[in-house]
């Protein structure tokens, strides 16, 4: 389970901004958080909507999630001279070269752990790690100036992994892949419980059909798609994997040149659906219903797993009501019964009812008009009344975060 994020100088965030999952003392639709046994007091909400303007910065807030993510499953391949992906806050001279810096708190088989780093594109400048066995704060590790390390438990062990830590690598990631435990359920959090879905994800229909043909899960994929009301009757689907040799006679010359790497296998799937007894290939589907089975693998997945599932601009191709089941589905134990959450961005204002969310699960994000810098708040900082309509409020600028539009033609 994620606890909250912090985030500084990372594309249009400039000063550290903080989401937390953290839920309020509001005692309000309590179904909508999670106990938590490491937070003690403290329970966790099992999902947040970010919205705000165009080019506010939403997507950047869960972008910081993708970014540490790919970071801590891959820089352990990175040979001297790889450089790391760095995207700074361009708009302040003074932030072009300093690092981004990152703390993550999160909950992995009821142990917290706070996991930290700042990153050039050429080196970690700092990095640390703490975990809470027995709610006691206790350090696996610290890093400072990139090779300055400070080590609390297994100092022999961890000096050796150290030594075998380049200056662009992350400990965390090299530690684990040489096999320390102490690291490894911090890293396996992100490997195995941190999913980020964005618009253009190729891979996402890949994981509805791997679940489509797994029994375990076919049955819930095939009744989601009914229960989405879009026709579907029954859907299969596999993918089709073929190499160089087996390319088909019809393509282009061009293309087959580009495909020309033997040892390569390639995939693409095939899926075909049944409306009143009549088969249909998937590219004779709505532009919808395509994206419904697109994402409804993630949903299933991170439901069954209690995965924490980071989804940029739901609503794309999505009618609201469809939304608002995909959400309320996190909030509804019955179907959430591993404590999985939802972290996504929205334009979608029919979702902003108080019968849905608690105020603390609303998010909002603005671009600070002075600087060019995105400001993330919540909902919660306004105390609206809890009969409030959230839709009309936010639609008239009671909480920020709208566009502000000239009121002037196209054509002159």
């Amino acid at each position: 389970m994620l606890v909250e994020i912090s985030i500084e100088n990372f594309l249009s965030i400039k000063d550290e901004v903080t989401l937390s999952m953290v839920a309020s003392k509001d005692k309000s639709f309590m179904d909508n958080t999670i106990k938590s046994k490491p937070l003690k007091k403290d329970r966790l909400l099992r999902s947040a909507a970010i919205y705000g303007a165009n080019a506010s910065g939403k997507s950047n807030v869960l972008k910081a999630l993708s970014y540490i993510k790919r970071l801590v499953q891959t820089s352990h391949n990175y040979q001297s001279d790889t450089k790391i992906k760095y995207s700074p806050f361009k708009l302040d001279k003074k932030c072009r070269n300093k690092p981004s810096k990152f703390q993550i708190i999160f909950i992995k088989n009821d142990i917290k752990y706070i996991y930290g780093l700042s990153v050039t594109d050429v080196k970690v400048v700092d990095e640390y790690l703490y975990y809470y066995p027995g709610g006691r704060k206790s350090q696996i590790f610290d890093r400072k100036d990139t090779t300055t390390f400070t080590f609390k438990v297994d100092k022999k062990d961890q000096d050796f992994f150290a030594d075998k830590t380049l200056g662009n690598v992350l400990y965390l990631s090299r530690a684990t892949q040489l096999n320390y435990n102490r690291t490894k359920e911090a890293y396996n959090w992100f490997i195995e419980n941190l999913m980020t879905v964005s618009p253009d994800n190729p891979r996402l229909q890949e994981l509805s059909i791997n679940l489509l043909n797994d029994n375990n899960t076919k049955d819930l994929i095939r009744n989601a798609m009914i229960r989405a009301d879009v026709g579907i009757e029954e859907i299969n689907a596999r993918i089709i994997k073929f190499n160089y040799d087996q390319l088909p006679s019809d393509i282009p010359e061009n293309l087959k040149k580009l495909m020309a790497e033997p040892d390569v296998t390639w995939m693409t799937p095939e899926i075909k659906t049944i409306h009143k007894g009549v088969s249909f290939d998937f590219s004779e589907e709505s532009e919808g219903t395509i994206r419904v089975f697109d994402i409804i693998g993630c949903w299933i997945k991170a439901l069954k797993d209690g995965k924490v599932l980071v989804v940029d601009e739901l609503e794309i191709k999505l009618h609201p009501h469809l939304c608002s089941y995909l959400v309320t589905l996190f909030h509804d134990s019955s179907q959430n019964k591993n404590n999985a959450q939802l972290i996504f961005s929205t334009h979608n204002v029919y979702l902003l009812e108080q019968d849905i969310f608690r105020r603390d699960q609303i998010w909002f994000t603005e671009k600070i008009p002075e600087t060019g810098q995105t400001d993330l708040y919540s909902l919660w900082e306004f105390s609206p009344r809890k009969d409030k309509n959230l839709k009309i409020g936010y639609l008239t600028g009671r909480y920020g975060a709208l566009p502000f539009i000239q009121n002037k033609g196209l054509i002159s």
